[in-house]
């Protein structure tokens, strides 16, 4: 049986992840904040996991729990609007963290395997071009604080280990899905569920192939006007109002399906799970309140 750390485990997308290894051959430990949110949700499963509340930026601790883990799945960080704040904000967690982690791989467990969860965000701004990326091409110099903690952490990762593995994330559609607020209209990207990222990880934990290695990794290629309209028809929901951060398409993640070798959930399959599991009712309702923005963005297309 295989020690597994997985810092942010409390957050939306690493607690899945937790969920889905309590049934493997994986012992989890959990490193997040002490909070009424993470003591409530992790307590629930506090008998089949180890729980450390704590910080990424607290070297001892790192240092002991790097040495009794064999990996490291690093769901930690600062995300937006908090990241933007200030530099000092962003790159206290985000690189701070990741640098103590690679630091105390060094040191105390050089076999450890380091998976990062890095972001699309790296690329830059696609504000005026069409943007397909692929993990070695140009990016656009991003000069946001969480962007650029991201950047320093892929670098520093890459100079010191060599048993790591670097997943840029898609849009990841999560319950609140945040970052579909701040999409570009009429854009072709990438989107991947919870539930198909984690598969993504788990199965990298299994396969030496993926390591010292970056990979973008996709789950399904939508326009984001299609996108948007058919969440407005599935479950009412609209947050959309426009606004530009940073997204384009993948055009190489093809490279971590062929070590996986998985089967995604498609838009199709997403829209009609989605809509399956809204209440008729609230969805009506819903459609009622954001249908004035349904027809900003159907203007927005002319």
């Amino acid at each position: 049986m295989k020690d597994v750390l997985i810092t942010g485990g409390a957050g939306k997308i690493g607690y899945e992840l937790v969920m889905k290894l309590l049934d493997t051959d994986y012992s989890v430990t959990v490193l997040d904040l002490e909070s009424k949110h993470s003591t409530k949700k992790l307590g629930a499963i506090k008998d089949k996991i180890k729980i450390v509340y704590g910080d990424v930026e607290d070297k001892n601790l790192m240092l002991d729990l790097v040495k009794r883990n064999d990996i490291v799945i690093d769901y930690a960080g600062v995300m937006p609007p908090l990241a933007e704040l200030n530099e000092n904000i962003a790159n206290s967690t985000n690189y701070g963290g990741t640098k103590n982690i690679v630091d105390s791989i060094l040191e105390v467990n050089p076999d450890c395997v380091y998976i990062y969860m890095s972001f699309i965000s790296i690329y830059g701004n696609t504000n005026n071009v069409v943007s397909r990326l692929t993990v070695n091409g140009e990016t656009n110099h991003p000069d946001d604080y969480y962007s650029i903690s991201l950047i320093r952490s892929e670098d520093y990762i890459k100079s010191k280990l060599k048993k790591y593995c670097i997943l840029r994330m898609p849009i990841v559609l999560t319950k609140k899905n945040y970052y579909i607020r701040h999409m570009r209209l009429d854009r072709n990207m990438d989107f991947i569920t919870i539930d198909d990222l984690n598969n993504i990880v788990y199965n990298v934990m299994k396969n030496k192939k993926a390591l010292g290695k970056t990979y973008n990794i996709s789950g399904f290629k939508a326009n984001s006007s299609v996108f948007i309209k058919n969440m407005y028809k599935s479950s009412g929901k609209l947050n959309l109002l426009g606004r530009t951060l940073y997204y384009g398409e993948y055009d190489d993640s093809d490279d971590i399906d062929n070590i996986v070798n998985m089967k995604y959930t498609s838009a199709n399959s997403y829209f009609k799970n989605l809509k399956k599991n809204t209440n008729p009712l609230k969805r009506k309702i819903w459609q009622i309140i954001n249908y004035f923005k349904y027809l900003i963005i159907k203007n927005k297309e002319k």
